[in-house]
């Protein structure tokens, strides 16, 4: 028992956690995926204030975990300010997890099944799956976010760590070639589909047209800064912010990518684009559009 607790204080402390969690609305899953140089005004705040809000207002119970940063403690500090003292909100737990032991801890166990939102913060997403991934505190955040709805959030590098597949590297400047783009796996928060953050300003429109003509049954999703997705996983998201989040799919007619080489250019035929700004969404079942009015967008009548 951590702490040396008897039986009796332990059941004690589950019925609390319990009780706290109850106190709160029931949620289906909910992520925020952040494009990354969120909110840089502090005093016209968009996202993070939509964080704090789907997890509670007030009553929000945030987990901060900077392990993909490289100043754990400073991210935390950092972002902790801002969710207590400009936003509000009922408790900060840190997760500076630097080393995988102590992403096996029962306090930190604890404290995600008392949490009603945890926050990836940005570094190097390679850095976070390395140090949780395949931990009792990384699979507890899973089980709570498809079991009873906590919120899982992450910017930058924290977002394009929740799909199955996760880019880690390539070139600016490159091209639709697989060797322009580096990947591994994600940490599965959001499956069948793979997420570029700081997209438009960083040019990474090619990285994720190198994917999709390999795989297009995985939907892109490119994500501009101080720009985000509020997502329902298998239903549909929202997008919030001053950019784009650009989403490709599409049924591909034709891709040379089963017989190209690394350094070969990809070609690949009748793919969508969509690029939907503030108050736009997407239907992920029908994989339409949606207008700020909520009505979904028909797609064109065939020719």
């Amino acid at each position: 028992m951590p702490g040396g607790e008897n039986k009796v204080e332990a059941r004690a402390r589950e019925e609390q956690m319990r009780t706290e969690r109850d106190e709160l609305p029931a949620r289906g899953a909910r992520l925020l995926v952040i494009g990354g140089a969120e909110d840089p005004d502090e005093d016209d705040m968009t996202i993070l204030p939509r964080l704090v809000e789907m997890a509670g207002g007030k009553n929000a119970r945030i987990i901060i975990c900077s392990s993909p940063s490289e100043n754990p403690e400073e991210k935390v500090d950092t972002y902790g300010a801002l969710f207590e003292k400009k936003i509000g909100v009922a408790e900060i737990i840190p997760a500076p997890i630097t080393d995988r032991h102590q992403a096996e801890e029962p306090e930190l166990v604890d404290a995600v099944q008392r949490a009603t939102a945890v926050f990836f913060t940005g570094g190097d997403q390679l850095r976070l799956t390395a140090l949780i991934a395949g931990t009792d505190f990384c699979e507890s955040i899973r089980s709570r976010l498809y079991g009873d709805g906590l919120v899982v959030a992450g910017t930058s590098a924290g977002a394009a760590a929740m799909s199955s597949v996760m880019i880690i590297g390539g070139p600016e400047k490159g091209t639709v070639k697989r060797e322009d783009v580096s990947l591994a796996p994600g940490l599965g928060y959001w499956r069948d589909t793979v997420v570029d953050t700081h997209f438009n300003q960083r040019g990474r429109v090619s990285r994720l047209m190198t994917i999709f003509a390999h795989n297009p049954n995985v939907l892109g999703i490119g994500i501009d800064e101080n720009t985000a997705i509020d997502l329902v996983p298998g239903d549909r998201f929202t997008v919030v912010g001053e950019g784009v989040v650009m989403v490709f799919n599409g049924r591909v007619t034709h891709s040379n990518a089963p017989d190209a080489g690394d350094a070969d250019t990809l070609a690949i035929t009748d793919a969508a684009l969509h690029t939907l700004p503030h108050g736009y969404g997407f239907n992920l079942r029908t994989k339409r559009p949606i207008l700020p009015s909520g009505d979904e967008i028909a797609p064109n009548p065939p020719r």
